[in-house]
């Protein structure tokens, strides 16, 4: 029950004072500054892009980027000057630098100026900025009265909240049951020890209300000191209200975020094209057996996906497979040509003996009627105990094993498939009748994103489906590939199109459905604008309509600024 009273407690005051303290923080009318809870001061050039955000002590820490690129710059030399002041901010970090200017600790406006030496550039930056003063100051002019004025009806609300949840936590006190049972009187000494435990009860519900005290005390300070921990607390990366995105210095160095200044160009017409990866007809065959029978191993046992062959290395061997009659039959051809082989050395033989009473013509065609049977039986024999020996037909990596040993195989499917993967082609099927004509270049586009370029082979004269299949020759095929993989191949038509030529991964797909960019309009602000664009060679896009010239272009990490929310 004790714990009971001070979660009811908890709760009256959580809602008493969390509305008094939103509204104190309030200003829910306000649109939200993309700027963090600690000041800032921004300063760009055409060379530079300068960031300094105060800490305590009067400490500014200075973030120094390229403006072009938003490339950090290490190893510069900075100075800071503020009226007369002058300190030399030291390096702590990589593209980091920190100055510490004693007049900052003071509220107030501040014009600062930001000498920058960087090898053989230098520039000179200027930015100003606000320090509000500290959360305690203004409690007073600013606090329980205000908010009061400000919310009234939420004040008396939470304050008729807490009241009942003290009424709730009294009536929820725990009180002594009676007994369920009359029992007989006991020993003496019973009574003595059991009158202690309702008045046990008593004592220690008595003080809850006391107790309750600290809790309430702790969560006024949390609730209350929430928005001054909020003031020392580094801003995260979010969207502002506008669509915006506000990203701090520290997390464009964590993400590596780089920029590009757009400029128009010129670039050929590309479409794309579905296709899938097949063997160059070249350097690859299919290994197959002549007649039906059992698979047995080769020399080097059966080859394996993956394994490097040579031309002519054996593979396997088929024994042939004869049902029982079909043997019967073979043996019984055997046997009469054997009896007739008999009979004709036996006359050969005879005539030979004969030499001078037979003519040498005689001679001549029995040996070689004999001849002819030996060479029929030779012909008939690998039937019975002889076996097929399956040959690679090029040299390469098995991509097909169809059988295992002791399977019957048959003569429609291929056994093994043997591919060369340094010549490998790509089909692709042209629906649009742009495709089929002129053509200034293609490449390849894998689904990780890594691209190739390609050689136009030739188009076929049937078309199939609708579509009319073109082949392509992979000059440097990437490793990995794998045939039959469906690609997509970029064709470039010989028809210029103005322009901005980006990175393909600048361009993200909003939460909406366009295609857009991001554009760095400050040095922590990012802005979305939707574009149209079209694929030129997979690494890269033709921008042309959307961007202006001159504006910079997020071109590496832009999918990461897109999933800030």
């Amino acid at each position: 029950m004790r714990t009971t009273r001070r979660g009811a407690l908890a709760l009256a005051l959580a809602a008493a004072v969390t509305p008094a303290a939103r509204a104190h923080e309030g200003h829910d009318d306000e649109p939200a500054g993309p700027a963090s809870a600690a000041p800032r001061v921004n300063a760009t050039s055409e060379e530079f892009e300068l960031v300094g955000v105060l800490g305590e002590g009067g400490t500014l820490t200075i973030y120094l980027d390229r403006a072009a690129t938003n490339e950090p710059v290490d190893g510069a030399d900075i100075e800071v000057m503020l009226g007369q002041e002058i300190v030399k901010a030291e390096r702590v970090g990589p593209a980091t630098y920190r100055a510490r200017l004693a007049a900052l600790t003071r509220p107030g406006g501040y014009d600062l100026t930001f000498s920058i030496a960087a090898g053989s550039e230098s520039d000179l930056l200027t930015g100003a900025f606000d320090v509000p003063a500290p959360p305690g100051e203004g409690a007073t002019a600013h606090g329980w009265l205000d908010a009061l004025k400000e919310a009234p009806v939420l004040w008396i609300g939470g304050a008729g909240l807490f009241l009942a949840g003290l009424v709730v936590g009294r009536a929820s006190r725990a009180r002594p049951l009676p007994p369920m049972v009359e029992e007989d009187p006991p020993a003496v000494a019973a009574p003595v020890r059991a009158a202690p435990a309702p008045v046990a009860v008593q004592a220690a519900d008595a003080p809850a209300p006391r107790k309750a005290a600290p809790v309430a005390a702790l969560l006024l300070t949390a609730l209350f000191a929430a928005p001054a921990f909020a003031q020392t607390a580094p801003e995260p990366p979010r969207r502002l209200p506008d669509g915006a995105v506000f990203m701090p210095k520290a997390s464009q160095r964590l993400l590596e975020v780089r920029t590009t200044r757009a400029e128009r160009s010129r670039a050929d017409t590309a479409i794309q094209l579905v296709g899938a990866i097949v063997p160059d007809l070249n350097a690859s065959g299919r290994v197959q057996a002549s007649q039906t029978g059992r698979l047995e191993p080769g020399d080097r046992g059966l080859p394996g996906l993956g394994q490097a062959v040579e031309r002519g290395q054996v593979l396997a061997y088929v024994t042939p497979a004869y049902s029982i009659s079909e043997r019967g039959t073979l043996q019984q051809g055997l046997a009469e040509l054997d009896q007739q082989i008999a009979i004709a050395e036996a006359r050969a033989n005879r005539l030979a003996g004969l030499r001078g009473s037979v003519s040498d013509r005689e001679i001549s065609e029995a040996r070689a009627e004999l001849a002819g049977l030996r060479q029929r039986r030779a012909a008939v024999q690998p039937s019975l105990s002889g076996r097929e020996p399956l040959v690679a037909p090029v040299s390469g990596v098995v991509s097909i094993v169809r059988g295992a040993i002791g399977g019957i195989v048959d003569t429609q499917a291929p056994i093994f498939e043997i591919v060369d993967p340094s010549r490998l082609w790509v089909e692709a099927l042209a629906f649009d009748r742009t495709a089929q004509g002129t053509v200034s270049g293609a490449s390849l586009l894998l689904p990780d994103g890594r691209t190739t370029p390609l050689e136009l082979l030739g188009r076929g004269l049937s078309a199939r489906q609708g579509a009319v299949p073109l082949n392509f020759r992979m000059t440097s095929p990437p490793e990995g590939l794998s045939v039959g993989s469906p690609v997509t191949v970029l064709l470039r038509l010989p028809r210029a199109q103005e322009g901005v030529v980006l990175p393909a991964d600048a361009v993200v797909r909003s939460a909406e459905g366009p295609p857009v960019v991001y554009s760095h309009v400050a040095p922590e602000r990012f802005v979305a604008l939707q574009v149209r664009a079209e694929p030129l060679d997979g690494a890269r896009v033709l921008v042309t309509a959307g961007i202006e010239p001159g504006t910079r272009v997020v071109v590496r990490a832009a999918g990461m600024i897109a999933q800030v929310r």
